[in-house]
C-alpha cells in the first residue's frame, strides 16, 4: 500500500507525505559500515522499478558531502552539500551518529530530498503518511502490518492459516489473535462511518 506517487493529491496547505521523497538514513549508512572517513558511496532510489534519483556521498572526518543533480531545467551544474554528523553516547558504550540538519541544526536520523537540498522533514514541512489516517485507517494499517509479519500479503479479508517457519506457536497465536481483534475493531469503525 502506498509508495512513490500513489494516492490522491493533498489539499492546499497540507503537509506532504515524507514517504514520497528520497531519504538518506544515517542508521542504514552506519549499519553498512559506510561512515568511515574517506569512503565514497552512491545511494540510488527507484519508483515503480524506474530510477528515481541518486546521490554520491563522500564521507569526511566530521560529516558527509552530498553530491547530486536536481532537475531544475536551468542548467544547474549540481549540488555539493555538506552535512555535519554528531554523535551521542549510548548507555552501554559506543556512540550513535546523527545528521545535523543543514537548515535548522536539529539532530535527525533521516534527511529528505524534497527540494533542492536534503533537509529534515520539519524543514520540508513533511508528515508521515500515518499522521493523516483516521481511527479506522490506523486499525487497518496495524492489522495489515501484523498479517505481513505472519506471511499474509493479501488484504484485510485474507485469512491467516499457517504459522511461518521458525515462529513459535505461542507468538503465532498471540499475533493472530491481535490481528483478529484489530480487524474486528476496524469493521466496527467502518460500520459506524457508514451509519450501520
Amino acid at each position: 500500500m502506498g509508495g512513490c506517487g500513489s494516492g490522491r493529491r493533498p489539499r492546499p496547505g497540507a503537509r506532504r507525505p515524507a514517504e514520497d521523497y528520497n531519504p538518506i538514513d544515517i542508521r542504514y549508512l552506519h549499519r553498512g559500515g559506510f561512515l568511515k572517513p574517506g569512503r565514497f558511496v552512491t545511494l540510488s532510489w527507484s519508483c515503480g522499478g524506474e530510477p528515481a534519483g541518486s546521490a554520491d556521498i563522500q564521507v569526511e572526518t566530521c560529516g558527509i558531502r552530498l553530491i547530486y543533480r536536481v532537475q531544475t531545467g536551468d542548467g544547474d551544474p549540481g549540488v555539493n552539500q555538506p552535512v555535519d554528523i554528531i554523535h551521542t553516547p549510548c548507555h552501554y558504550g559506543g556512540s550513535r551518529p546523527w545528521f545535523r540538519c543543514p537548515d535548522c541544526a536539529r539532530r535527525v536520523a533521516v534527511l529528505y530530498g524534497a527540494g533542492k537540498y536534503f533537509l529534515c522533514r520539519h524543514c520540508h514541512n513533511l508528515a508521515y503518511r500515518s499522521q493523516s489516517l483516521n481511527k479506522s485507517g490506523r486499525l487497518l494499517e496495524k492489522a495489515l502490518k501484523i498479517k505481513r509479519r505472519l506471511g499474509v500479503n493479501g488484504g484485510i479479508r485474507e485469512p491467516v492459516w499457517f504459522r511461518p517457519k521458525g515462529m513459535r506457536q505461542k507468538t503465532f497465536d498471540r499475533l493472530r489473535d491481535e490481528a483478529l481483534r484489530l480487524e474486528g475493531e476496524f469493521w466496527g469503525e467502518t460500520a459506524k462511518l457508514a451509519g450501520l
